[in-house]
């Protein structure tokens, strides 16, 4: 890739000179271009990649969402590769950021931001975060259901690749001194080594803020043994292949996933007529197979799974006996195999069936998945919520489950992607949450299809690995904790939950919880912090602390082996797992959620 191709659009390069001056010249706009649109394409209660939605900033005048439209069709070239696509590689967008050179990636595609950098709402400085760096999981923090790819379509550098390996050195290059074997006599030995001479592989990191930016630091050495029981980041396996059977009365999609792990709860299904969009999702990828059938199918479909990683879809035929000569064809974003968080937004209109009120401000809500759908939730993702009509306000909500009790396996079967139960806390002034808390029964709601880093491996370490399950909830940070309790409980796993809220009236099934933790006396702690207790309160005080932690969570021990998760408002989940680490746990040891 020459150097030519990748020079940025900046006001001091030829390119920008001219043209962007007069385009983006505050009394040139003052009197040609329209007043500005008092909405953006970011988040509407949103500016900054922490959440907050009182982070944006004034915007110089010219600088409207308008004025960056109008800018995009005046043909300046605003790529800085003169309009050619060109592949990039992590080292070379790293040598773009700077506030007069800033390209970034997101979702595997690269953007020269440089002009956009003062029409940003957060500010110059919250872009300058995702500066050279892929900055999706930063945007997906803050507004992924915003359309990027239509504000930024005049800025495309190009797709994002990997860096080129290192080749192995050739066998027949001297091998260096400390490798030499010690017998020099033994040539038949000094040849054979020469031949199996590879470039060792490196050491899996381990997997930093899960959900999140958020991190404690960096483990050292001595706190994460090579015999760490905990996950690192999960090896990526072949791209699944897939067939079709049938018999008289049924047709089966096959997918072989070749993960062992896999079970219907990992398998949604959507049907629009004719199209079938099956999405598994696969450690922490997804593998889309998206086809438009030859013939009708009956309504309703049995997901299968078994050990091998095979994964049935078996639908039923409309007309029995009749033999299909072909599937039928394939559709956008078939074949399609990437990671979870890269996945664009995808809805299904689904319907409110109960509301419950769980505080004075936090509401159950049932929601029930159309009939020709199958929506399960692997435990820890989380779905986005939005109210039809309502494309730019979004929120995730991680599903509960119908409550706190043990489920049968024949309710828990019958539950399974017909049904995502959400708890919603209502905020007054919120984007979304005062029409969530309008709704009437039936009423119609659009539900994503799930996301989230919570992959199995980590379910596995917290359920069932570890000694005791350390679980640090913030407020409605509890929705994740939910079915982690339940199911360490049942693989008879100790659960230490500690729960911070304000007041006691803003604690969520507190009877539910006192009531579980009476069945499970010898398993289940729960321990409730109040900031603002009333007086008489006999419980925890205050926020989080170091001094809280010693004194309930048990020291790392690599004979009992404690995982935490933490989730909640940004700032506590930071602040808690710097403390965390601090009291001495490493960072392969806790998962953060995304609040």
């Amino acid at each position: 890739m020459s150097g030519s191709h990748l020079s940025p659009a900046t006001p001091s390069s030829p390119m920008m000179t001219s043209a962007t001056s007069n385009m983006l010249s505050p009394s040139a706009t003052a009197s040609t271009l329209a007043p500005p649109l008092t909405t953006s394409l970011t988040a509407p209660t949103s500016g900054s990649a922490t959440g907050n939605p009182r982070n944006k900033v004034a915007l110089r005048p010219g600088r409207s969402l308008m004025d960056w439209v109008r800018l995009g069709h005046s043909g300046v070239d605003l790529t800085g590769t003169g309009g050619k696509l060109v592949d990039v590689t992590p080292q070379q967008l790293a040598k773009h950021n700077k506030r007069g050179d800033l390209w970034m990636s997101l979702r595997g595609k690269v953007y020269n931001v440089t002009a956009y950098l003062e029409f940003h709402p957060g500010g110059e400085d919250e872009l300058m975060r995702g500066a050279g760096i892929d900055a999706t999981t930063l945007f997906n923090e803050v507004h992924k259901w915003v359309n990027f790819e239509t504000m930024l379509q005049k800025c495309l550098v190009g797709q994002l690749v990997e860096a080129r390996p290192f080749f192995h050195k050739p066998s027949f290059l001297p091998l260096p001194k400390a490798l030499k074997p010690n017998n020099n006599n033994n040539k038949k030995s000094d040849s054979s080594a020469s031949k199996t001479l590879v470039v060792p592989s490196p050491s899996r990191a381990p997997v930093a803020s899960p959900e999140t930016s958020i991190s404690a630091p960096s483990p050292d050495p001595v706190s994460t043994p090579a015999t760490s029981p905990w996950p690192l980041a999960p090896a990526q396996l072949p791209t699944p292949k897939y067939d079709w059977f049938q018999n008289d009365t049924h047709l089966t999609l096959a997918i072989y996933t070749r993960w062992s792990e896999v079970t219907p709860g990992h398998v949604v299904v959507v049907r629009r007529a004719t199209d079938i969009k099956v999405v598994c999702y696969i450690q922490n990828m997804t593998y889309t197979l998206h086809v438009t059938l030859n013939k009708p199918v009956r309504e309703g479909c049995e997901v299968r799974a078994g050990k091998a990683g095979k994964v049935e879809v078996v639908l039923g035929k409309l007309q029995a006996g009749q033999r299909w000569s072909s599937l039928g064809k394939t559709l956008e974003g078939h074949g399609q195999y990437i990671k979870t968080r890269d996945r664009e937004p995808e809805y299904v209109r689904c319907r409110v069936k109960k509301k419950e009120n769980l505080t004075h401000d936090t509401r159950l809500m049932l929601v029930e998945v159309p009939s020709d759908t199958l929506l399960p939730v692997p435990m820890g993702y989380h779905v986005y919520i939005r109210l039809p009509g309502g494309e730019n306000v979004a929120r995730p909500y991680t599903p509960v489950g119908p409550g706190l009790k043990q489920e049968s396996e024949e309710e828990e079967k019958e539950e399974l992607g017909r049904r995502v139960h959400l708890l919603v806390k209502i905020y007054p002034d919120g984007a979304l949450t005062p029409g969530l808390d309008e709704l009437e029964m039936e009423s119609e709601v659009e539900v994503s299809l799930p996301e989230g880093t919570f992959t199995q491996d980590r379910v596995t370490a917290a359920t069932t690995i570890t000694h005791t399950l350390v679980l640090l909830a913030a407020g409605t940070g509890i929705t994740p904790m939910i079915r982690l309790t339940l199911a360490a409980l049942n693989n008879k796993r100790k659960v230490l939950f500690i729960l911070f809220n304000k007041t006691e009236e803003d604690i969520p099934w507190r009877k539910e919880l006192s009531t579980l933790m009476e069945q499970h006396s010898s398993l289940l702690t729960v321990i409730h912090v109040l900031s603002q207790p009333a007086e008489g309160w006999p419980g925890e005080t205050g926020r989080v602390r170091e001094e809280l932690l010693e004194k309930y969570v048990p020291r790392p021990s690599s004979q009992q082996p404690l995982y935490l998760c933490v989730c909640g408002p940004t700032p506590f989940t930071k602040l808690t797992l710097s403390l965390l680490r601090e009291v001495g746990h490493s960072e392969v040891a806790c998962h953060a959620f995304q609040s």
